[in-house]
């Protein structure tokens, strides 16, 4: 296609064509499983590049069918799965925590435990749910520890499959419009220099923002990453050799002054620690809760032997951080 084409503002007929000229390369088989969102997705990913995008798009075929990702225990309306991680403000699944509930493995809750709490956290202004990463709170040395390179990107699948699977159907529906990314904020908020440089923590990291970008293209649509320091300027400029540049052009770096977070997220819908007026006091651990951080605890599976994840926890006098 021409190279004019703008592919975040394409025309009907642009995006219609492109999406044609990909499925001439494509098997019966593989246009079969595909979804015309699919394809404008991996189009995009290759700038419109065919036969990059091709080769591409039968990659992720076979991988979902190699690893029988379609078969994974994904929380939805219609079943009892476990959600992946906490979330506040979506009627398909209720507000939840992880807990060592019923399908929740130890591996999971371990890894649970050293990262800095995530949460998908209600919506932006143009109803594209948003998700939450206290990063600088995770225990970075023990996560090598605790979790494979293989177990994290097994756990980082399961997390997209739900986004794409519960939440963004659930958004389209709300917007009378297909929502099909999602705005992450990762707040780097107590991270430290040892952390930003623990080697087996960053090869981690790089494996998975690879497979990320070619399992899951353009399932964002932006990344704020807030109260970053100084020192993640020498990080940063490692980590961003690891990405396409189209995704490195979705990523603003912003200090402690982050107000324009609110231009794209309400204030009712953004955290209070964020600058916005939301505070989840009904649930444990508030908005984004973490073990780490310890605005929320990590009890013992026998006291959830026997709940899913529709059901929630309290416990004597909560200790909130916002």
């Amino acid at each position: 296609m021409s190279a004019t084409v703008d592919v975040d503002n394409p025309t009907p007929s642009q995006r219609a064509a492109a999406i044609e000229q990909l499925r001439d390369k494509l098997s019966d088989e593989v246009n079969s499983y595909c979804s015309d969102l699919d394809i404008w997705r991996f189009s995009v990913a290759r700038q419109l590049d065919t036969e990059k995008a091709a080769v591409m798009i039968n990659a992720w075929y076979e991988w979902r069918k190699q690893a029988n990702v379609d078969d994974l225990a994904v929380a939805q309306p219609d079943n009892e799965n476990p959600v992946p991680c906490a979330v506040r403000g979506y009627s398909a699944v209720a507000d939840a925590n992880v807990t060592a509930g019923i399908g929740v493995d130890d591996a999971q809750l371990r890894l649970t435990r050293t990262l800095g709490g995530g949460c998908w956290h209600k919506r932006d202004r143009d109803g594209r749910p948003v998700y939450i990463e206290r990063a600088g709170r995770h225990i970075i040395k023990d996560i090598p520890k605790t979790s494979s390179t293989s177990g994290l990107i097994e756990f980082h699948v399961l997390l997209q499959e739900f986004l794409t699977r519960t939440l963004l159907p659930e958004c389209s529906q709300l917007a009378e419009e297909t929502v099909w990314q999602q705005v992450v904020v990762i707040d780097l908020a107590g991270v430290s220099l040892v952390a930003l440089s623990h080697i087996p923590a960053l090869n981690m990291l790089r494996e998975m923002l690879a497979r990320d970008q070619m399992l899951y293209p353009e399932r964002m649509y932006r990344t704020y990453v807030v109260n970053a320091p100084p020192v993640f300027i020498t990080a940063w400029k490692m980590i961003r050799s690891w990405l396409d540049p189209r995704v490195i052009s979705k990523i603003q770096i912003l200090g402690k002054d982050h107000a324009e977070l609110l231009d794209q997220i309400p204030a009712h819908n953004l955290p209070s620690f964020l600058g916005g007026s939301c505070k989840c006091s009904h649930m444990p651990g508030g908005c984004v809760p973490s073990v780490p951080l310890g605005n929320y605890p990590d009890l013992p599976r026998s006291a959830y032997a026997h709940l899913r994840h529709q059901v929630q926890i309290s416990y004597t006098e909560p200790r909130h951080s916002f």
